[in-house]
């Protein structure tokens, strides 16, 4: 079931079983008068030119567009080499009961999925943190959490593509670049990626 719900003039918001498909289909069948497709967990923002096409011809087409759901996609993997040297490595530890090298060994052993992107320019926010991690976000945000900032907050791991204030629990650092606006996609992440971090001491990393 697809709903599409306006918002405003020129954006509507389409929310149904499989956001990250509808918005993979979108882009695929580059529908003409569409300037941005964002996908969320539970739906999609479509932006339009509204001197191009309207709401209710943009709804019409959305619905009858094909959608293949991620069994029949193809899904990027990625291997982020993570230095385990994060501000607040030894904390998160002792708040979960457990030694440096086994949070460390938890966390790397675990797949996460590309829930959605956003915050910042290519910022993934990954489920699959395993359980014995989950810890709320810090009750006093940095004002600064520099690019390359791996951390955890909630039931999500999170990647810093450029330095901002965040509130998460930094674990570790990565040299690999998330966002580069030279680049097509200019995101290094979509949707439904899988992500493995791989802890190093030195190495290049890999996307």
């Amino acid at each position: 079931m697809i709903e599409c719900t306006p918002l405003g003039d020129q954006a509507l918001l389409v929310t149904c079983p499989h956001p990250a498909a509808l918005a993979a289909a979108l882009d695929l069948a580059a529908v003409g008068g569409v300037r941005d497709v964002v996908p969320t967990k539970e739906s999609v923002l479509v932006v339009f030119d509204g001197g191009a096409t309207n709401f209710a011809h943009l709804r019409d087409q959305i619905r009858r567009i094909p959608i293949q759901t991620q069994a029949s996609q193809t899904v990027r993997e990625h291997q982020i080499l993570m230095r385990y040297d994060g501000l607040d490595l030894a904390d998160v530890a002792t708040r979960c009961g457990l030694s440096v090298e086994a949070l460390i060994e938890l966390h790397s052993s675990t797949v996460y999925t590309v829930a959605l992107v956003g915050f910042l320019p290519g910022f993934p926010y990954l489920d699959g943190l395993p359980t014995e991690l989950h810890l709320p976000r810090r009750f006093v945000p940095r004002p600064h959490v520099p690019a390359g900032s791996i951390a955890i907050a909630g039931s999500q791991t999170g990647i810093y593509p450029q330095a901002s204030p965040g509130g998460w629990h930094i674990l570790g650092t990565t040299t690999i670049v998330l966002f580069d606006p030279t680049r097509s996609p200019p995101a290094l992440m979509s949707v439904g990626d899988l992500v493995h971090f791989v802890p190093t001491k030195g190495l290049e990393d890999r996307g």
